[in-house]
């Protein structure tokens, strides 16, 4: 990258429009974990609400299939906020890189200069 890259009209929209795209993204990944915990939390509930009394085997399936739906929700909601902490880190992200090595102060005076050219004047 040359030094004027950083400068550039076009380079600085597209770096917006990526900070931008990674803030929506993040926020449709917060509403979906959102979604994902209440809905594990809505199967939990019917899977011990439908706890089959008579041990019947199309009770215990039903009963079973909520809480694993219940689960596999969970894990949904802990994919999710860990995209979500992804694309937070990217959106909060300098644009600026570091510099590459240390600055060069040999070339800077130290302010007498500028009394020295007052005095002149």
């Amino acid at each position: 990258m040359s030094d004027d890259d950083h400068l550039n009209s076009n380079r600085i929209r597209q770096m917006a429009a990526l900070r931008r795209g990674a803030i929506r993204t993040r926020s449709y990944c917060v509403i979906a974990v959102g979604g994902c915990v209440v809905g594990a939390a809505q199967c939990v509930f019917e899977g011990v609400r439908r706890r089959p009394t008579p041990a019947g085997f199309r009770g215990i399936l039903v009963c079973g299939m909520f809480l694993l739906s219940g689960a596999a929700l969970l894990f949904l909601g802990v994919f999710f906020l860990r995209l979500a902490r992804r694309f937070h880190r990217q959106a909060k992200q300098s644009a600026i890189l570091p510099p590459q090595g240390a600055p060069d102060f040999s070339k800077l005076q130290d302010g007498s200069q500028i009394v020295k050219n007052l005095e002149e004047m």
